[in-house]
């Protein structure tokens, strides 16, 4: 009687092995007997757990179910003429296990906030007023503390002096009116996105009150925050977003119902653009993690109901509003930048996104390209090229006189002198232009409202498209250094977080992308290739020779275990690395390779940020000198905390203050997400002014 196999073991007996083994590394019906692995602890982190079990079940969809039945027990066979197999007769070779790839982040089809009608059909105002009196009205709770002291505190953080004064006491419209008014508000035609709308309707309900009329007239606030809105571009904004239709000044008297409608339409709409320009100034038009899955960004710092509140109280609704927008030098420099740009009056062509002509090849874009150079070009190059431009102005075929040209120009540019038309290149030509660096101005003023309004006087500042890092401290750059990140397939997110604790000497946990995607195909044709590496395998948290596992079925995703590469001069993390734990494995490090460092494009790492100095960003965020660190290197690995959590931004500006002299300074659009933004831009801006 055979013993049957233990359905979650990874650590095969030596006769187990040996099947393995001489079965070409794969036999589909060892595998078959292997359950998926379930214990949390194993995967590198709860995102990892998640994609492992899904993959699992695709991979369990997709394939067809073999005999269960242990590879190394072999059935009887009657010893007969009849029955014995032709010695001629080839058996047929065991399929070989295919490989589950991990996928990592997508980029997404931006899709911008669903607007809806701001309905007041199902509210009963009079019945909800008296409920809202008897509750306090819309006074903040606990959940809301963080955004009431935000909007509370607007006015400090715009220059330290300015105090809103409250509104004064004015002759309020004739109570009768208000109500009529209101009960106008069911007739109106309003669309807002979902949160705001919702607020609107409660406050209306609950406040018994307008804020933009006096009586059956536009009131002189409304007046100044719709001359907010027209100012909007000088934000980075689009004032269309904020249109609203005013009612006539002169009107019939004898049309009181009509004009009592109109006023009602315009309190509405006045109200949904007001709470529109909070966000948008507030946490920017577009949300950033709709983009891509290399965003992670959180939301909700406004609360529409509290920005009402502050706008009911306000003498000055418009300067309530204008403070949502960052108020930070960075912004400042970025806006100054933009309002001395004025836009071309002949517009470039814009070369199609993700263009790459290779010699010998037919594009349509190439006319575009050339007239590109032929604009941009020396006196000197254009001699020498002129005619070849001439000949070639219509044509699409991308010929060797061609080729040589571009080549030479590369060469001006300091660029690689390949001939390939690509991302690089046509970013050189036009990034060069007026145009584009005004568009990557509007797109660092956007991504500016992603983050917290005040960085902190001690922080970590990462721009990926500048390839740097910088150390602050009082508000002061204290220390910089360049950097490597991601390639353009393993992206290094944007995020901000809290550095936590320095290792020294660390080990690296492989994650599970690396192991699946790129280590597999050695580990597969050897077993012993991590253990002769100085790799660990860990396996329900014990260390286990990779010689032991099943790799065939974790391979396909039906088990798994924990890579790591022990501390070492040839560790891939060098001798430090400084964590902000977070779900993306993500984190600055030494690393023994420094020839990266040499390049002028930078983006080569799995996602992690190498730094070029590790010692001093280590010292600096553990706020001691170098020297102090030697104590702590090394053969054993050693974490050591921050005395207090440092805030760390990793970010992406393609246009940004130079620190020493405050001019802008403009970056390749390293991983193209400038042309996904742009695109979100594109797709709000229509959803919003067509649904007016």
């Amino acid at each position: 009687m055979t013993t049957p196999l233990k359905s979650r073991c990874l650590i095969l007996s030596s006769s187990m092995r040996h099947a393995f083994l001489t079965t070409a590394l794969a036999a589909v019906t060892g595998i078959a007997v292997l359950a998926p692995v379930q214990q949390a602890d194993a995967a590198s982190n709860l995102f990892d757990l998640f994609r492992q079990k899904r993959e699992a079940r695709e991979a369990a969809q997709q394939q067809p179910q073999p005999v269960q039945q242990a590879p190394h027990v072999k059935q009887p066979v009657a010893r007969t003429a009849k029955s014995a197999a032709p010695a001629n007769v080839a058996k047929p070779a065991a399929p070989v296990a295919k490989a589950v790839a991990v996928k990592g982040p997508q980029i997404y089809d931006y899709r911008p906030e669903k607007l809806v009608k701001v309905d007041f059909t199902a509210v009963d105002m009079q019945v909800t007023a008296a409920i809202s009196e008897k509750e306090g009205s819309l006074a903040p709770s606990a959940l809301y503390t963080e955004a009431f002291d935000f909007i509370s505190t607007l006015p400090q953080r715009a220059d330290g002096l300015i105090n809103l004064p409250a509104k004064s006491a004015e002759k309020q419209p004739d109570p009768a009116l208000v109500t009529a008014v209101l009960d106008a508000m069911k007739t109106t035609d309003v669309k807002a996105e979902q949160s705001l709308a919702e607020a609107i309707v409660t406050f209306y309900a609950t406040q018994q009150t307008l804020l933009w009329s006096d009586g059956l007239s536009v009131s002189s606030r409304a007046e100044e925050v719709m001359a907010l809105f027209e100012r909007a571009e000088e934000d980075g904004l689009v004032s269309a977003e904020y249109a609203v239709k005013v009612p006539d000044l002169d009107f019939d008297a004898a049309q009181k119902d009509q004009r009592i409608r109109e006023i009602a339409a315009f309190e509405v709409a006045l109200t949904a653009r007001a709470l529109r320009y909070a966000l948008d100034a507030g946490e920017g038009r577009v949300i950033a993690n709709r983009l891509s899955g290399f965003h992670d960004l959180p939301r909700k710092r406004i609360q529409p109901d509290l920005v009402l509140k502050a706008l009911e109280d306000a003498a000055d609704p418009a300067l309530v509003l204008s403070n949502f927008n960052p108020q930070n030098s960075y912004y400042q420099k970025l806006k100054e930048q933009l309002a001395s740009m004025k836009p071309e009056g002949k517009k470039i062509a814009r070369v199609a996104p993700d263009t790459l002509i290779k010699p010998g090849q037919n594009n349509a874009e190439l006319p575009k390209i050339l007239a590109l150079i032929a604009q941009k070009a020396p006196a000197g190059y254009l001699n020498s090229y002129q005619d070849v431009f001439d000949r070639h102005k219509d044509g699409t075929l991308y010929d060797p006189e061609l080729v040589t040209a571009v080549k030479d120009y590369q060469k001006l540019m300091g660029k690689t002198p390949d001939g390939v038309i690509g991302r690089a290149t046509i970013t050189a030509l036009q990034g060069e232009t007026s145009s584009v660096k005004r568009e990557r101005i509007l797109y660092s003023m956007e991504r500016l409202r992603w983050l917290p309004r005040d960085f902190g006087q001690r922080y970590v500042f990462v721009n990926q498209p500048a390839y740097r890092a910088q150390y602050f401290d009082q508000g002061k750059e204290q220390l910089a250094m360049d950097v490597v990140i991601g390639s353009a397939r393993n992206q290094t997110h944007f995020f901000y977080d809290t550095i936590s604790t320095v290792v020294f000497n660390p080990s690296w946990g492989v994650p599970r992308s690396i192991v699946m995607n790129e280590m597999m195909p050695r580990i597969l044709a050897d077993s012993s290739y991590l253990d002769r590496n100085n790799y660990e395998v860990v396996v329900g948290g014990k260390v286990v020779s990779s010689t032991a596992v099943n790799w065939s079925a974790v391979a396909q995703g039906k088990a798994h275990v924990g890579v790591r590469q022990k501390p070492g001069p040839n560790n891939a993390l060098g001798e430090l690395k400084i964590l902000f734990p977070n779900s993306h494995d993500i984190y600055l490090h030494d690393t023994p390779s420094k020839a990266a460092f040499k390049r002028d494009m930078r983006a080569v790492s799995h996602g992690c940020i190498r730094l070029a100095d590790p010692r001093a960003m280590a010292s600096a965020v553990m706020s001691t000198g170098k020297e102090n660190l030697t104590k702590y290197f090394g053969k054993n690995e050693r974490g050591i905390k921050v005395p207090s959590g440092v805030p760390i931004y990793l970010t992406y500006f393609t246009a940004w203050p130079d620190e020493a002299s405050g001019k802008i300074r403009y970056f390749d659009d390293v991983y193209a997400r400038d042309e996904g933004l742009a695109k979100a831009f594109q797709k709000t801006e229509q959803s919003r002014v067509s649904s007016m």
